[in-house]
């Protein structure tokens, strides 16, 4: 009798696209097991990655998870029915390389992921986006590379060079600006609004208008609770990471935080 993943675990999610997502996963999972052939994932956002890994290491399956870059938050999972081959399966992420072909000229996370999604790709299929000052770095899936190699030419208004990275090239962990916040409370109206620098009424509007979302999970609700760990994210304001936090004297809480604001013209 074949193993199967119990499909029970996609009551977790109340949202439609999530579960529907998941059903997916759980299909791929049980795809490795009754094939005996390795399976990878799309790449996928923190909240799916967080639930399939509790369900693997639940499930005692041998699984692998890479993003292509040191600490990467969009990450794809190898899953194997024979945990002694799971070393030997090559990697299928690659990561590319896009400079402007102005000196001068600059990217942000926008133009770049614009121009991909509008190459008529998908999400899943692409990864974390690494900006510096003169460049970009992309992980991408590997059944895509060389594609976008000929054909990526173009982001926003920026021409661009691409190539592909050679894999003993150290890709530069992504740049953020930490700071000291302090807030209200540890609702995420008060903690966001004061991290990206407007009003907590602004805020609650950002949320009705489905804009800000937590770990990658879309948030309806202003008092939701954040945590150290945490990474809110608001449509054209930028991310946040939450690292610790503390009482001050005067009742308020201190966060430390991590801001990686979109790059501005």
């Amino acid at each position: 009798m074949e193993y199967h993943i119990d499909r029970s675990a996609l009551k977790f999610w109340t949202e439609k696209e999530m579960r529907l997502e998941g059903a997916h996963l759980l299909d791929l999972c049980n795809e490795a097991l009754g094939q005996g052939q390795p399976v990878w994932t799309p790449f996928l956002g923190q909240a799916l990655a967080n639930w399939l890994e509790g369900i693997l290491q639940r499930e005692g399956l041998a699984f692998r998870l890479e993003g292509g870059f040191p600490d990467a938050e969009r990450v794809r999972f190898l899953v194997v029915a024979d945990p002694d081959v799971l070393d030997n399966v090559p990697s299928e992420i690659r990561a590319l390389q896009a400079t402007t072909v102005d000196p001068r000229g600059k990217l942000d996370h926008r133009q770049v992921l614009g121009s991909l999604m509008g190459l008529g790709l998908k999400r899943e299929v692409i990864g974390d986006i690494r900006l510096t000052e003169q460049c970009c770095f992309v992980a991408v899936a590997q059944e895509i590379a060389d594609f976008l190699l000929s054909q990526w030419d173009k982001a926003g208004r920026e021409r661009i060079r691409v190539e592909a990275v050679e894999q003993n090239v150290e890709i530069p962990l992504e740049q953020g600006k930490e700071r000291r916040i302090t807030a209200a409370s540890s609702r995420i109206d008060a903690v966001a609004s004061s991290g990206f620098n407007v009003s907590r009424t602004m805020f609650q509007e950002l949320i009705q208008q489905g804009k800000v979302k937590r770990n990658d999970r879309m948030v309806a609700k202003a008092d939701l609770e954040v945590k150290p760990g945490d990474i809110l994210s608001c449509r054209g304001y930028g991310r946040m990471r939450l690292l610790e936090f503390q009482e001050t004297r005067k009742g308020r809480i201190a966060w430390n935080v991590i801001l990686y604001t979109p790059h501005k013209h």
